[in-house]
């Protein structure tokens, strides 16, 4: 170790007093700035998936940008360097003194610490320029984080798998060749939006200005550890291709495999390697299927109980720092009417125990292939053994971090799927809420989460009462459950102006200025005068005894990718409320009709008309078309033309010209991940852009909006048969009130 630290100096020393080395230095900062510049950064959307739409991306971009040419300058420095050594011949003298593996180590150190001061001063250039773009959303804390997780392990990476290549090929060509190869082989379409492949590319994620990202930072770290373990597996196999002298390549690596320390370290790396790839807790090993509610939707109608319970109990704590959850589920049985009871469990979430009064009960677990729906998103089934009918206090606890499910991730779902566990922000959907039994007779279930003390949680629009403090600093809130996804955080809470009912503006501190700057409060008030005009009010009403909540607009992190609306509560993450969503006005359906898109699903679905899904016809569509018209009012019949209706022909066309559209049949002989994927992206396409076509050909049809505004309030009328008969508005019934048939609505 001593003399790896006087060789690590004398290395130092050498690259300090070379004038390349403050050259190589300034190029590495400069690339940095190449990322401020609108056409890199257009240029970079298909190879670093920025968010465009996060004021950190004027961070993470460019640091991203920067460890890619950082990694290639100083990768090729230190390739040139070890050629350097044996051109000059001094190699064998070298050996004589010291092993080449030292010198190759203190080499390796030498590039690290240039590296980390070529990094530090790049933080300092560039934060005046990071700090004027980001205004008052800038944080500190982000700007060193993210960009010391991308840009030193990435670098250092290179640094050891370009040494090893030199070490095995001996050739300055090759080894330069084959670092390149590489590298231009993160960005084809198999590795491109893969972490755990980008060594040193990374990917540059939606990142959350208001709440933080914890989920992507816990990601980045991952991934650039087990990264790093793999590059330094690959250094130390190639320590054993060093040449001894006047031995060629194969012989000197028999000659160091024979020796136990030069192979147990390799093999020690590669299992960490292995080991971690395999038990990453960030996609989960169900198997890839296809989306499939038919069997979740059959437990809503099947009338027979496995058991029965007088109270059921579930209980959530979390883990702010590392991201898990653990739970315990308490059900007291009253009455077993079957020899087991089944029950789902979301992704990434393992049982810790398994008991009935305090005994130890059976079970299994697997995922049900027949079940598409809980197949596919994850939620492995168990199957409780009960064979005596035994009645008592079940209790189940379990743990885990919340996790993407393999089908969900392959159809392009990204890694966020929008279960959050933070410091200042926590969401979590439904299915990691708990055990959802699949026919189990008994109360609402109680749910209880602790949280921080600054945070007020909610399902959905439904605020969660207070039950007390707890002694670690968390506050202990209870809410009567039903289905609906969980949201904590700390929030600026605006009552809306308006007349028909309340309505509550949700949003982090920090996007005040934002809301006031651009009217949002207006904006969601006028929206909701539009509809109450051209559809109808937006009713309160109450339904097997419970009143409908009062309407939350709620902003959601970076993390949960797009919004809905449900149950009262219109949901959007933060990048709908972003100043470069909101002020960029070329960007067309990526301006406030965004933000006004959720807030109409309040009168197309949750509290309005309840619409049937087939595929084509859905609320989505409805919505859009909407939208569409509210947008043409405000801006204008060429705005709308050319931001909506073109872009659904463009659509259109292009889904037509699919193969696998116009030949179905072939679909099912393609890979499960590319198949998903298809399926997903031509689902989108018909519901949000061929429906709404239909519906413009539809007003064209009739003779015009007048006459189309007839037909939707005629169907928003009707809502509330839906509501209680439990039936949905299909396409049928759009058909038969508005005169038209199939025909007339088929677009070419």
């Amino acid at each position: 170790m001593k003399q790896t630290i006087r060789l690590t100096k004398a290395e130092l020393r050498r690259l300090l007093m070379n004038k390349k080395t403050y050259i190589m230095m300034a190029i590495s900062i400069f690339v940095i700035s190449l990322g401020f510049i609108e056409f890199i950064r257009t240029l970079g959307d298909s190879f670093f998936n920025p968010s465009r739409l996060s004021t950190l991306d004027n961070v993470v971009f460019p640091f991203s940008l920067g460890t890619l040419g950082g990694s290639l300058i100083w990768g090729i420095a230190i390739i040139l360097d070890s050629d350097r050594v044996v051109k000059n011949r001094a190699k064998d003298m070298i050996n004589a003194f010291t092993d080449e593996k030292r010198t190759s180590l203190a080499r390796i150190y030498a590039y690290s610490i240039i590296i980390g001061i070529t990094f530090l001063i790049s933080l300092l250039v560039y934060l005046p320029i990071c700090y004027k773009r980001m205004d008052y959303l800038f944080s500190y804390q982000a700007y060193v984080i993210y960009p010391l997780i991308m840009v030193i392990p990435g670098c250092i990476m290179t640094l050891f798998i370009c040494d090893g290549l030199y070490k095995i090929s001996q050739n300055l060509s090759v080894s330069i060749f084959l670092f390149l190869i590489l590298t231009i082989a993160q960005f084809t379409s198999l590795i491109n939006n893969n972490f755990f492949l980008r060594w040193n590319s990374p990917i540059a994620p939606d990142i959350s200005d208001a709440f933080g990202s914890p989920a992507v930072i816990r990601l980045l770290l991952y991934s650039r550890v087990l990264l790093l373990a793999g590059a330094l597996f690959f250094w130390n196999v190639s320590c054993l291709f060093i040449r001894k002298y006047q031995y060629g390549i194969f012989r000197s690596f028999l000659l160091r495999v024979t020796r136990p320390a030069a192979v147990i370290i390799p093999v020690g790396f590669a299992a960490i390697t292995v080991i971690m790839a395999m038990k990453q807790p960030f996609v989960d090993h169900s198997p890839i299927i296809s989306f499939d509610d038919s069997a979740y939707l059959e437990s809503f109608t099947r009338s027979d109980h496995e058991a029965s319970y007088a109270r059921y109990k579930t209980t959530l704590n979390f883990n702010t720092l590392l991201g898990t959850v653990k739970g315990v589920d308490e059900c007291l049985l009253t009455e077993a009417l079957d020899d087991q009871i089944t029950f789902h469990l979301g992704a990434g979430y393992r049982i810790k125990s398994m008991t009935l009064d305090d005994q130890p009960i059976e079970y299994e677990s697997f995922y049900d292939m027949e079940d598409g729906y809980n197949t596919y998103f994850g939620n492995k089934k168990y199957i409780i053994k009960n064979p005596e009918k035994k009645k008592g206090m079940l209790k189940i606890v379990y743990e885990g971090y919340p996790s993407l499910s393999r089908s969900l991730f392959y159809s392009g779902g990204g890694y966020q799927n929008g279960d959050v566990v933070g410091r200042d922000y926590i969401s979590l959907s439904w299915q990691h809420q708990g055990a959802e039994y699949d026919y189990l007779g008994g109360p609402e279930k109680e749910l209880y989460v602790n949280v921080p003390k600054n945070h007020i949680p909610l399902i959905e629009a439904n605020e969660m009462k207070r039950v007390k403090d707890n002694d670690d600093g968390t506050v202990c809130w209870k809410i009567n459950y039903y289905v609906g996804n969980l949201f904590s955080g700390s929030y600026k809470a605006d009552k809306i102006s308006y007349s028909k009912r309340d309505v509550y503006f949700k949003y982090s501190n920090k996007y005040a200025d934002t809301v006031k700057a651009y009217k949002l409060d207006e904006a969601i008030n006028s929206v909701l005068d539009y509809c109450d005009n051209h559809v109808g009010e937006l009713d309160t009403y109450d339904y097997e005894d419970q009143p409908s909540p009062d309407i939350r607009i709620l902003q959601t992190s970076a993390d949960s990718t797009g919004g809905y609306a449900g149950d009262g509560a219109v949901v959007m993450n933060e990048h709908f409320l972003s100043p470069q969503t909101l002020s960029d006005s070329k960007a067309g359906t990526n301006m406030n009709e965004v933000f006004m898109h959720e807030i109409i699903h309040l009168y197309w679905g949750d509290l309005g008309l309840l619409l049937d899904d087939d595929g084509l016809w859905s609320p989505e569509g409805l919505t859009v078309f909407t939208t569409y018209r509210i947008v043409k009012e405000k801006y204008g019949e060429l705005y709308a033309k050319q931001y909506y209706v073109d872009k659904w022909k463009e659509d259109v066309k292009y889904l037509n010209n699919n193969f696998y559209y116009r030949h179905p049949e072939y679909i099912d002989k393609l890979p499960a991940g590319y198949r998903s994927a298809i399926e997903t992206n031509v689902s989108s396409i018909k519901r949000y852009s061929l429906m709404p076509l239909m519906l413009l050909k539809a007003e064209e049809k009739l003779g015009g909006e007048k006459e189309m505004d007839k037909v939707m309030q005629e169907m928003y009328s009707n809502k509330m048969n839906y509501v209680m008969n439990d039936s949905y508005f299909t396409f049928q019934d759009f058909l038969d009130i508005s005169g038209l048939t199939e025909e007339d609505l088929k677009v070419e």
